[in-house]
């Protein structure tokens, strides 16, 4: 479901941003994806008129930076953005799979994982990636 651009806006302001077209764009098209999306993914998306791809790439670190979205992949050197949505904890974590071949990143359906971290390092964990690498449906094929 896409915010209406009130709602952005507020949600932009909130988090200490300015209010401006490309900004408001970005997170629609953030929105939109059901999957964690790369830089390219949302250029492309935007299209002209948003900004050039340096433009729109320094507005996804100012949203990361603000906790707008997080980088849930950097496999193959390409990060993926996901947006933190309204009412998410902001270190909300689910599992992503990454398929080893064509570098497509998913998210996984809630999946139990148990782990334990050695009580010197849970203080100064700030957050954690899981992720899964397999080959995807249309690899396998």
């Amino acid at each position: 479901m896409s915010s209406s651009n009130e709602k952005i806006k507020e949600i932009l302001r909130e988090n200490g941003l300015k209010s401006t077209m490309t900004r408001v764009a970005l997170y629609q098209s953030l929105e939109k994806w059901s999957k964690p999306a790369s830089h390219s993914d949302l250029v492309e998306d935007l299209g002209q008129g948003y900004g050039d791809q340096a433009t729109i790439y320094r507005n996804l670190l100012a949203f990361a930076d603000k906790g707008l979205t997080r980088i849930v992949s950097n496999i193959g050197g390409i990060a993926r953005y996901e947006l933190i949505r309204e009412g998410d904890e902001k270190q909300h974590i689910h599992p992503h799979f990454v398929c080893g071949e064509c570098g497509e990143v998913s998210c996984l359906p809630k999946t139990t994982v148990i782990s334990q971290l050695d009580e010197q390092w849970s203080g100064l964990l700030k957050e954690a990636q899981l992720q899964f690498v397999g080959r995807c449906f249309e690899c396998r094929d």
